[in-house]
This record gives structure tokens, sequence and C-alpha cells, in this order.
């Protein structure tokens, strides 16, 4: 496998930071990842190293305000027009891709909060890949994330958009850790490996905190994606891979996923697959000793398979 590590104008001139992984054989396919919450690309070097020996090439930019990317280390925010900006790099960024590998097909994956991009970016009449990969998502009564938005309004009008607060934190993150106690740390609800829990919290790339800016513009999208509607537009056979843990709270332990599901069902949608990785939490791709990790390349891998491109001359007989 070879790392690039490049910088990606974005669509308003921006920089952002990118890497992609190259397999050593003829690229088969492209994996665009759209990363979560405080994190960074530099997290999924472990998965591009399987996806890569298969030839596939895995790539993506660290989000505004995450990463290696400008903003403070205490607060990842995407700024006032972030969100719709970012959707519009996604493309911009898988159009870099395809263009490089032309003829080559492109899966565009999300991961928590990168889910949430993903599913809007579906719904919003952008280029549509071959496939999309949603991992880590789930979906919330409208009534209550409205009441939560109100809530984080306020805190927005007492610090500012780019700002956190105690309370968006308590929101952000504690709350998911309330169904795992004892908990040794604010993350258990991330994943249950001691080793990779502690190299989360110290990776110097994370940030602490999510801006109240953010935060709005997260349960915004929540709002939109929840509704069949959102997906009325979308090819009825487009294929989405719904993949989390079973006992994730993001995703309500599996019934916020297989509500995501119904909706996109009920938009007409008839490609959708789900699967849920039994005790693995949150962060499926860290969850070492369980065994979750392992479960989660094969499921992913096996959905990438149909996507493959054939190789250009048969093998010798």
């Amino acid at each position: 496998m070879k790392k690039e590590l490049f910088t990606f104008t974005g669509t308003a001139g921006n920089s952002l930071s990118a890497v992609i992984w190259l397999p050593e054989k003829t690229p088969k396919l492209l994996f665009q990842i759209t990363h979560g919450m405080t994190e960074h690309m530099g997290r999924y070097e472990k998965l591009a190293e399987k996806l890569t020996e298969q030839g596939i090439v895995t790539a993506g930019f660290d989000l505004p305000g995450h990463g290696r990317n400008p903003g403070r280390p205490d607060c990842a925010s995407f700024g006032e027009i972030g969100w719709t900006q970012t959707l519009a790099d996604m493309q911009a960024f898988s159009e870099q891709l395809t263009s490089r590998f032309a003829g080559v097909p492109l899966i565009l994956m999300g991961f928590s909060l990168g889910s949430f991009l993903v599913r809007d970016y579906l719904s919003s009449g952008y280029t549509l890949p071959s496939a999309a990969v949603i991992m880590g998502t789930g979906t919330q009564p409208s009534l209550l994330l409205s009441g939560i938005k109100k809530l984080v309004e306020r805190e927005i009008k007492k610090e500012g958009f780019n700002n956190t607060t105690p309370l968006i934190h308590k929101l952000s993150f504690e709350t998911y850790n309330q169904k795992f106690k004892p908990a040794g740390t604010d993350f258990d609800w991330l994943c249950s490996d001691e080793q990779e829990l502690e190299a989360y919290m110290s990776d110097p790339l994370r940030r602490a905190n999510i801006s109240s800016g953010l935060f709005w513009q997260l349960l915004d999208a929540m709002q939109r994606t929840a509704q069949p509607e959102a997906y009325a537009s979308l090819p009825k056979e487009f294929p989405v891979l719904l993949l989390s843990g079973a006992a994730d709270p993001v995703g309500s332990f599996g019934e916020g996923v297989k509500t995501v599901a119904k909706i996109m069902k009920k938009a007409g949608m008839n490609n959708v697959q789900l699967k849920l990785i039994a005790h693995a939490r949150h962060d499926v791709f860290h969850e070492l000793q369980s065994g979750a990790v392992d479960e989660m390349t094969e499921l992913l891998l096996s959905f990438l398979h149909s996507f493959l491109i054939a190789p250009r001359f048969p093998a010798a007989s």
C-alpha cells in the first residue's frame, strides 16, 4: 500500500488536508470516506490496509475544523455555511478521484457525523456514487430534535456559532455514555477496547468538542434526512449498506438504524441492506477485542465485491 498526503482545494478555495491510500495492484474500486465528529482521516489507515489488499483505492479529506486543518484544538467547527459547502466539497473530491481513476466505480462511505453528511448528500441532488455505505448512523423523533435545536440556539446566542459550551458537550457526547456503567472514561460508548480508547483520547489531532453551530447543523441535517421525502428522488435500485454496532447508542442500539432502513424503503428504495454487529459499540473500526472489526471488514468487503471492476484481461488457464 502506498500513502499520499496532499492538500485538497474545496469549492470555495479553502484548503483541506487529505489522504489517499493506493493498492499495489490495478485499482478496481474507489472508496471515499467521510469521517466522524472530532476525528480525522488518519484513524482509517488500518481499514485502508484491508481494502487496498483487494485493489480498492481508499481516500478522504479531513472535514473543516478537524484533523490537520486550521481551527481550535478544543472545538471542531464547520463555520457559518460550512455544512452546505462540505457537501459540495464531497462531490468535488469524488470528481477528483474519478478523474484520476477513469472508469473505476466510486463508493461513498460516511461514519457517524459523516453518515449524516452522506445521507444529506444523497438527498440533495449531488452526483451519485455507484453506492453508499452508511455507518454509525441513527435517527430521533423530529419533535425531540426541534427541542434540542432550541436549546442549542440559546447557546449560540450566548457564546457564538463557532464556540462550545458545557451544555453542548453534554448533549453531543455525555448522553451516549449513560448506558455504559460503570464507565471508565467519558467515551466508553465509542468502543470496549481500552487501548483503542486511550489512543483516541491521547490523539493530538482529535478535537475535544464540537461548536454549538456544528451541533445545530448536525441536528438540522438529522431532521431533513429522517423523512422518506428526502430519498424520493433517488433511483429505486440505488444500493445502500447500513452497517452499525448493535450496542451503538447513536443508532439507539440498532433500533434507530432499523428506522433509517424503513424510511428509505418507504421512499421506494428497494436495494437497502442492513447489518448489525452483535455487541459492537459506536466505533466498529476500533472494536478489536470483541472481533467486531473482523466482522465489519468481512461485511463491508462482501458488499463492495459486487462493484469491483473485472480484470482488464482474463487470467491464463
